[in-house]
């Protein structure tokens, strides 16, 4: 693609050459009148092919997709990428965009940051869009990751994360020579990928693992594109052009617009207040303010849909964790353990809560069961006391390392926590979806899915979203770090503010 790459030892320079000519003869006869032509036929450029692609040209020729360079590192823009991705995209051509990684100088997410800004207008659900796609080329040393899978798969899942803000799903694609994918370990198989191997074979029949396949961390064989040469001819393009054979269903490699608005399951707040995150049930992660984005668990595979977010009380992390509770950890959250792991099988989770240190967490059930990790101790659950319900809906845990429960009917239920009040009992004008206790830990809320508060102890009475028109239903309240104001998010991720809580944004676009 690029600058080198790392091929099969037997290759000579003169051998490579007379295959990238065979195969460039080779794509040559499949021109977009065979009907023979099965795989789908792909480019990719830069500002190495200039400004002057004819990109109608290049669509009779038979190409069907190419990416376009859109950055390298963290400070190179490709001055043609605009052209191309506009260009391709009217002609008719799929059109992705790249970024060229420099992992031994940069970290992932500065790199995915780089890239976002430059490639994200081009990065839509219009039924035009390729994949995103990485670049990996060098292996000379690491920045802000232990090993190449691991700064891969953290740029990958920045861009879905930043994809998924706006509403399109991708999955992105690893470039990688065939040999050089010995660099990495199965983990990076979550993402699609582009295999480089310029063996002269047919772009029909051929594929990419005819030299190196022990390095094959996609197993069996297996591929979903092949760049089979870099110095191919195609009507239209001025100069030699790599050349690409997609081995899947077209269609699978288009970004798609994500339809999941109502999805969003709860929210955190930073330490100094002047921020929160916002969490989906696929994973999703949504940064505002001053939250620092650490990681989400979107675009990957899940063993269960994510319930809820919980925050370190500094700032520098939170767990996510799904309804059979599983528990995922980023920034410096530790991750202390999970019910899978501990082959406890439940599948209605509910909530999460950080401990006072950040140490530790723990999980609650629906059913009020109580699963301690790390420094978080367990303090008694309603199944221990012989209290049978099924509607707990949330906790939120004291600064001494206590914790409430609540439930859909408004009852509050403590454990080494001061009870100042319940709505158990009393008429309700919707199920209770969450609560949230001052840092104080002098008095707690309670909200509605219809945006009712319920104030108790200290916890003062800002308003509510009650009475109120709501695209979606509350899902969760939380406290600022005063204590002196609270925030409401909506299922469609919506955020309504009151008191002294500020607004940054919400994930309801």
């Amino acid at each position: 693609m690029k600058r080198f790459l790392k091929m099969p030892g037997s290759f000579s320079a003169g051998s490579l050459a007379i295959q990238s000519a065979i195969a460039t003869a080779l794509f040559l006869s499949l021109g977009a009148g065979n009907a023979d032509a099965q795989r789908s036929l792909g480019i990719d450029v830069s500002y190495v092919q200039g400004s002057n692609v004819n990109w109608s040209a290049v669509r009779g020729a038979g190409i069907s997709f190419a990416w376009a360079k859109a950055d390298e590192g963290v400070t190179i823009s490709d001055p043609d990428f605009v052209v191309n991705e506009n260009n391709g995209k009217t002609a008719g051509v799929y059109m992705g965009a790249y970024h060229f990684a420099h992992p031994e100088d940069n970290a992932p997410g500065s790199e995915a940051s780089h890239f976002w800004g430059i490639a994200n207008p081009y990065i839509k659900a219009d039924g035009k869009t390729f994949m995103p796609m990485l670049d990996m080329e060098t292996f000379d040393g690491l920045v802000g990751a232990s090993t190449y899978s691991i700064w891969a798969n953290d740029w990958c899942s920045d861009i879905v994360s930043d994809a998924a803000g706006v509403h399109v799903v991708v999955k992105p694609v690893i470039y990688v020579s065939a040999c050089n994918a010995c660099d990495f370990n199965t983990s990076v198989n979550q993402w699609n990928n582009d295999i480089a191997n310029y063996n002269g074979e047919s772009p029909q029949t051929g594929g990419p693992w005819s030299a190196c396949n022990n390095c094959d961390v996609w197993g069996g064989s297996s591929w979903d594109v092949w760049q089979y040469s870099d110095t191919g001819s195609v009507s239209g393009v001025p100069g030699a052009v790599d050349l690409d054979v997609c081995g899947v269903t077209l269609s699978s490699f288009v970004a798609t617009g994500n339809t999941l608005l109502t999805n969003r399951k709860g929210m955190a707040r930073t330490s100094d207040g002047k921020g929160y995150w916002i969490v989906a049930s696929d994973g999703g992660v949504f940064s505002f303010g001053d939250a620092n984005f650490y990681g989400s668990m979107g675009g990957k595979t899940i063993s269960a849909p994510v319930v809820a977010i919980a925050a370190r009380p500094q700032g520098d992390g939170y767990w996510l964790t799904g309804s059979d509770g599983g528990v995922y950890a980023f920034g410096n959250a530790p991750f202390d353990g999970s019910l899978p792991g501990l082959n406890v099988h439940v599948s209605n989770i509910v909530g999460i809560a950080s401990t006072a240190d950040g140490g530790g967490y723990w999980l609650v059930g629906a059913d009020g069961g109580i699963y301690s990790f790390g420094d978080a101790p367990f303090n008694g659950s309603l199944p221990g006391l012989n209290i049978h319900v099924s509607n707990v809906v949330g906790m939120a845990p004291t600064t001494g390392n206590g914790y409430w429960l609540v439930g859909s009917d408004g009852g509050i239920y403590s454990f080494d926590a001061n009870f100042y009040g319940s709505m158990g009992g009393k008429t309700l004008s919707a199920p209770v979806s969450g609560m949230s206790a001052r840092p104080q830990s002098d008095g707690y809320w309670l909200t509605g899915q219809d945006g009712a508060i319920y104030a108790f102890g200290n916890a003062g009475y800002d308003g509510g979203m009650n009475g109120h028109s709501l695209a979606a239903p509350i899902v969760g309240v939380e406290s600022t770090a005063d204590g002196a104001g609270y925030w409401l998010v909506g299922g469609d991720g919506g955020i309504f503010s009151f008191g002294d809580a500020g607004f940054y944004g919400g994930a309801n676009w």
